[in-house]
């Protein structure tokens, strides 16, 4: 007869995909869906606030009034965002497919 601790030992628990302790691998569909949007979007306005104030001291550094918000949006911070949305949703549909397709929901 197999103890408790031989069981354990013989059968370990398969640990869920987490970042910082936060469960990934029980998310759905949607929900996966939605945190990858919400990540690329919190990656755009980051990238955007920082592609501001990155240009307006390079403006002040050398005395140049070239400060145009469409550079920072178009050319910084979209590529930015679209890239971090991609990734996560990439990363994120993957924990869901391989979920689903070994049957452990």
């Amino acid at each position: 007869m197999m103890t408790n601790v031989q069981h354990v030992a013989a059968n370990p628990p398969k640990k869920d995909v987490t970042i910082f302790q936060i469960p990934i691998g029980k998310l759905g569909l949607l929900s996966s869906l939605l945190m990858g949007g919400a990540c690329g979007f919190i990656v755009f306005f980051a990238t955007f606030f920082l592609a501001i104030v990155g240009m307006m001291i390079y403006d002040a550094a050398t005395h140049t009034s070239m400060l145009n918000l469409d550079i920072s949006y178009r050319y910084i911070a979209a590529p930015v965002g679209l890239l971090a949305m991609a990734i996560s949703l990439t990363y994120l549909l993957t924990v869901w497919i391989r979920r689903k397709m070994s049957g452990a929901e």
